[in-house]
């Protein structure tokens, strides 16, 4: 075997998310991506992290990793690009039930909608908006009206307009260069929780 790809170094960063089924070992080419020569990755791709039997989440740190490696290997230039440690997330497969998830969907978004316009309705109480649209309708019509409804209903639908461009809902779903703020928000989210979930795991095996 060539000296130069036996000495060559070894660089390994980890998955962002390892959602595991139970019941199937996890290998450690599902925890990390690695940059190595062939018979490298040819000789680690049968090392196995979790045994089928082992069904709860697991923190896998980056000197396991290494000396998984150097073990097998018997190459001890490696290193590590990133986070030094990830974790891996046992989850089980349930059956859909489209009824439950639409009357979950339903309930939410008459959530977000009742707080969304309760928020904005105490909003224009506190800085008098309705004065401001009888002024409008004044300025624009020359009478005075204590419910000027051709300001109140295109303001009305103009703020549902301006939020849902905002956050860039019509483009959801749809190749584009960059994401949206909705996109971006849903993302940290993800990535907050998947944290949080790594760091009281951690917390549980210490």
């Amino acid at each position: 075997m060539d000296q130069t790809n036996q000495s060559a170094p070894i660089f390994f960063q980890f998955k962002p998310n390892i959602i595991k089924k139970r019941g199937k070992p996890v290998y450690l080419i599902d925890a990390i991506e690695i940059l190595c020569p062939q018979h490298v990755e040819e000789a680690i791709k049968d090392i196995v992290i979790l045994q089928a039997h082992h069904n709860r989440n697991h923190i896998i740190t980056a000197i396991e990793v290494i000396r998984l490696i150097s073990e097998k290997t018997g190459v001890s230039d490696i290193h590590v690009i990133g986070d030094g440690k990830a974790l891996i997330e046992y989850k089980d497969q349930r059956p859909s039930n489209g009824l439950v998830d639409w009357l979950k969907l339903t309930a939410v978004a008459l959530l977000l909608m009742i707080g969304s316009g309760l928020a904005i309705m105490y909003f224009h109480a506190d800085v008098n908006m309705h004065q401001v649209h009888s002024n409008l309708h004044y300025i624009i019509t020359g009478e005075k009206s204590s419910r000027p409804l051709l300001i109140s209903i295109p303001y009305s639908i103009g703020v549902g307009i301006g939020i849902a461009v905002f956050f860039d809902v019509f483009s959801i779903g749809k190749k584009r260069g960059n994401p949206g703020p909705l996109e971006l928000e849903i993302y940290t989210y993800e990535r907050e929780i998947f944290s949080y979930k790594r760091d009281e795991e951690e917390k549980e095996e210490d």
